[in-house]
């Protein structure tokens, strides 16, 4: 059964030249002009159903509401999505819209509130991730080091709840884009537009390297994915949304202020799909190091007894917030501080390139460090 939209005073507040815009970046065609009422749309050439849709170019006309309303259902059938869905699109015209859709949430549209904590959370994870891209692509992100993509996170809003099992939506602005009279190109898209066009090239090579890696058994086609947008932090993200959700629609809409010169998209992941993934993300994390990183700690082992001590260290830390073990391997002029906190049990900071490697890490080049005297290890 099909919803309607019969909402009369929000389809009169529907702008007609939002529809027009959505229409133009859908693919549909002008093809007939009704003097100053309306606008004859049909879809693209290659579309094999006929349809027709008639924008009016005036909002006072007597069947305006009628109009729009009949244009939303329209849409909405041939998209195969809900008339709010595409109700809220069509009036989103400034912001790049992602919406994760939840298909196995019960029937009014629920899920748990442990599962919806869990899909917030991957949703700004899945964000960062391609903001984080968008700057600089890698296999693995440190935490939120990345400062460009961090503030834009902090524009991103979360849009009103939608009908349609359980639909988490993300409003992401963007710039509207000034025609000039002369041709010439202006530059580069605005950092929100370039993050959006990212998260979709992304997901695509995530889905095509997963299926490739599950058929191939190899790891490699992730691997080749990296320039395209595909981290550690991605694959996580969309593995624990598919995990969570049991099963997760991605779907990316354009902002028509700014048209990006590409249709609507969708990308669907199941839930066998994560495990791979998963598998993805841990390979990706043993590839990259972290540089630059500061690292606080407990020496809680020495690879000799004190007085044979070759700078060779063991150090208790947190990484990511999970307790890892990390090996250092310190200067001779450093001895003494380092024999120092592992006597007195004393915390130790300090910066250095933070290589994974498993269970056991490894911290190459430690400098700037000091030891935090008033820190003593639990246990």
């Amino acid at each position: 059964m099909r919803l309607e939209l019969t909402d009369q005073d929000a389809l009169r507040h529907l702008p007609w030249g939002d529809l027009k815009s959505y229409l133009d970046a859908q693919g549909w065609r002008s093809v007939e002009r009704i003097g100053d009422k309306a606008l004859v749309y049909v879809p693209d050439a290659s579309e094999t159903a006929a349809a027709e849709i008639l924008v009016p170019l005036r909002d006072d006309l007597g069947d305006y509401v009628s109009r729009m309303s009949e244009a939303v259902a329209i849409l909405a059938d041939r998209e195969q999505r809900s008339v709010l869905e595409v109700y809220q699109d069509i009036l989103t015209s400034g912001l790049d819209v992602v919406r994760l859709r939840a298909p196995e949430a019960d029937a009014s549209g629920a899920i748990g509130i442990e599962d919806g904590v869990v899909l917030h959370q991957e949703a700004e994870n899945l964000m960062l991730a391609a903001a984080c891209s968008a700057v600089d692509p890698r296999r693995n992100y440190h935490l939120r080091k990345v400062t460009q993509a961090t503030d834009y996170l902090k524009s991103v809003r979360l849009g009103p709840s939608e009908r349609g099992s359980y639909v988490l939506t993300l409003f992401s602005p963007v710039q509207p884009r000034l025609e000039h009279h002369q041709a010439f190109d202006l530059g580069e898209e605005p950092f929100a537009r370039t993050v959006m066009l990212r998260l979709a090239e992304a997901l695509g090579a995530a889905k095509r390297a997963a299926d490739r890696a599950r058929a191939d058994n190899a790891f490699a086609p992730f691997d080749d994915a990296v320039s395209l947008g595909v981290s550690a932090n991605l694959c996580d993200a969309v593995a624990r949304l598919a995990e969570t959700a049991r099963g997760i629609e991605i779907g990316l809409t354009w902002a028509r202020s700014r048209p990006a010169g590409r249709p609507r998209e969708t990308f669907r992941f199941n839930p066998d799909v994560a495990e791979v993934l998963l598998e993805a993300a841990r390979i990706f994390r043993q590839l990259e190091p972290v540089t630059d990183t500061r690292v606080t700690g407990f020496v809680i082992a020495l690879d000799r007894p004190i007085e044979q001590f070759d700078g060779n260290a063991t150090l208790r830390t947190l990484i990511d917030e999970k307790p890892r073990r990390v090996k250092v391997r310190f200067e001779q002029d450093l001895y003494p501080l380092v024999i120092r906190a592992f006597q007195d049990k004393s915390a130790i900071s300090l910066l250095g390139d933070l290589f994974p490697g498993g269970q056991r890490w490894e911290l190459r080049n430690p400098r700037e460090i000091r030891i935090l005297e008033d820190q003593e290890e639990d246990g």
